[in-house]
């Protein structure tokens, strides 16, 4: 009987043990999560949006003829430089030419005819003048009389005519002539001959008749750009004038400064359906003499658009979010694991400044990272390993 109530008062013992043992190990009790913490400190921070792109010339004209035509002189080559006037190349003139001769000839065919006409209506105006004067009379009849003023408003009426045919005239030949001069092609801005488009002996199509030929274009190299893409969750923070930071593939270890002259005011992409990434063109002008860019090289701009002096920061990844609120986890009385609302500013590579929330002194949870933003409680114990 006694051996009996010894196993019964084990088994007791030993289950009590085993469920003392479970408390004691259940999670959130005695269980605490590793996090590392920090303090938020005080920098200084800049805003920077990064971009890529090409350089251009900011001033670049494309020369396309007014008329169409064989080429048959060429005055420039690529790299040359010209002065406004500068004489760049010829069409030939034949046609041109003909074209005038036959608007000339037209023209005084047209005038001889005018001549013919007034003479016709002087005629007319003498022999009504003389019906009116005999009809006055009673020495001619009324029909007589209406004839000669019908006959002076015909001739009246085809002189009208043959002026305004000369009219015609005199502008088909300002037309040809104009034409003629087309044909010589001048430089309309001072630069550098950038691009060729066309040999001596190619056939080239006038603006009259489509887009015409790109004969060649003038590029002013004193003043150079990037031209970048920003997607449209960045556009909205960069204004004209902004400081541009810059690095040229063609000059590694150097740093340019630039500034923001344009924006563009709807997307590239506005009609492609397919395209998902909206993007705003952005012109930034380059502010450097000491070297020489061409068109073509390839840029990557940091775009400066804020900055906070002497302001809180913490690492990026200590901030998560919930119900559109924006919040940390500070190291609350026995490690454990409270959540701080915060409202931050602007962002630096990986540190974000925060406005409101947070003092020198709170330690704030920054990693790991997924702990952060999935796991992490209200009220969790944690283990704090170190500074990260």
């Amino acid at each position: 009987m006694k051996a009996f109530v010894k196993t019964r008062k084990g088994k007791i013992v030993l289950t009590v043990t085993a469920m003392l043992l479970l408390l004691l190990l259940r999670p959130g009790r005695s269980q605490r999560t590793e996090v590392t913490v920090e303090r938020p400190d005080r920098r200084d921070l800049i805003e920077m949006i990064p971009a890529s792109g090409t350089i251009r010339p900011v001033v670049e004209v494309r020369i396309t003829p007014d008329v169409s035509g064989e080429v048959v002189e060429l005055f420039v080559r690529e790299g040359d430089s010209v002065e406004a006037g500068d004489l760049l190349l010829k069409i030939r003139q034949d046609l041109y030419l003909s074209q005038v001769e036959q608007a000339g000839a037209s023209l005084g065919s047209l005038r001889a005819e005018c001549a013919r006409q007034r003479a016709e209506v002087r005629q007319a105006r003498l022999n009504h003048d003389r019906n009116r004067q005999l009809f006055e009379l009673n020495a001619v009849s009324a029909a007589e009389f209406q004839a000669s003023k019908t006959a002076l408003e015909v001739a009246e009426s085809g002189l009208r005519a043959a002026e305004y045919a000369i009219r015609s005239g005199e502008a088909q030949l300002k037309e040809a002539k104009e034409n003629l001069l087309k044909t010589t092609l001048y430089a309309p801005i001072q630069g550098t001959v950038s691009r060729i488009g066309v040999e001596k002996g190619e056939r080239v199509v006038g603006t009259s008749q489509m887009a015409g030929t790109e004969l060649l274009r003038i590029a002013d190299f004193s003043r150079m750009e990037v031209s970048v893409e920003v997607g449209e969750g960045d556009i909205v923070r960069i204004e004209p004038g902004d400081s541009v930071r810059v690095e040229v593939d063609a000059y590694p270890g150097r740093y340019f400064r630039g500034w923001v002259t344009q924006i563009a005011n709807s997307a590239k992409n506005l009609d492609e359906r397919f395209n998902q990434v909206t993007n705003f063109a952005v012109r930034i002008e380059l502010l450097s003499d000491s070297v020489k860019f061409l068109p073509g090289m390839s840029a990557a701009v940091s775009i400066r658009t804020d900055e906070s002096r002497d302001c809180l920061t913490l690492p990026v990844e200590s901030i998560f979010n919930r119900s559109k609120e924006t919040f940390v986890w500070t190291v609350g009385p026995k490690n454990t694991a409270q959540a701080r609302r915060v409202t931050t500013g602007i962002q630096q590579m990986d540190r974000i400044e925060i406005r409101t929330g947070l003092s020198e002194e709170d330690q704030v949870v920054t990693g790991p990272s997924d702990i952060i933003a999935k796991e992490l409680t209200e009220g969790q114990r944690l283990k704090v390993s170190g500074k990260k």
